[in-house]
């Protein structure tokens, strides 16, 4: 069972709304039981979307950030690789300088915040830049003694949208979070803030899908609504 009250919890995002995405109950959940809350966003690009415009800028995106972050009451937050030329290229950099920055960087890492939980996106998530992050986070959260770094006693994949194992094994979840409704509305508000990546319909990225997920796992742990992850580590 994992336990919500006052933990601190550490968000690895590849991009602006994967960490309303996977786990924006969860957020809501921790700080409404006396928790912190801290997200890493690895980059942030111009892109095209489903925007008015048909893209956004990334000052436009950073505004959503900025947004989401004061809605969830984020703790803090912060951009690593900002522009282009990082934008969905993830895999394209050195492993090293990823896992540095999650076990060192400044303000916001694992050995400045020493957090009890870290959230990641799924290692078989087929968009670059996520299994990029996860690898990441996986070899930067890997388990040594206490006098060689912080122990991170819970270590999460969470769900990006439901297209990330479309190739694979439709459940690629162990762990789930239970939600009420109230974290779940929250979870689709926060998600509306970031309405250059909101999309229509039965898109997976639609606050009817999103909506649609939490019922399915909720129903599938016995549950109202939930949130689905894969548990790395959990030690009880």
């Amino acid at each position: 069972m994992l336990n919500i009250d006052r933990q601190t919890l550490l968000v690895m995002a590849p991009h602006p709304d994967d960490e309303v995405l996977g786990c924006g109950g969860l957020i809501k959940r921790i700080k409404d039981n006396g928790g912190k809350v801290y997200v890493v966003f690895l980059t942030v690009g111009n892109t095209k979307d489903y925007s008015k415009s048909g893209s956004s800028t990334i000052q436009e995106r950073i505004k959503e950030i900025e947004k989401v972050a004061k809605f969830l009451k984020y703790d803090d937050y912060k951009i690593v690789f900002p522009g282009d030329e990082f934008h969905l290229k993830l895999d394209q950099m050195p492993k090293k300088d990823l896992i540095s920055e999650i076990e060192n960087g400044q303000r916001i890492s694992l050995n400045k915040i020493k957090p009890t939980i870290v959230a990641t996106p799924q290692h078989h998530d087929y968009n670059q830049d996520h299994s990029a992050c996860s690898q990441a986070v996986l070899a930067a959260t890997r388990p040594l003694s206490d006098e060689l770094k912080p122990l991170q006693r819970t270590v999460l994949g969470y769900e990006s949208v439901p297209t990330a194992d479309w190739w694979d094994t439709p459940h690629n979840v162990n762990f789930f979070v239970q939600l009420s409704d109230s974290d779940l509305e929250a979870k689709l508000t926060a998600l509306k803030i970031y309405q250059s990546q909101v999309r229509n319909g039965n898109h997976p990225r639609s606050l009817k899908s999103m909506k649609n997920l939490a019922n399915l796992r909720g129903m599938q742990s016995g549950n109202g609504v939930a949130e689905a992850f894969y548990c790395y580590r959990h030690i009880v």
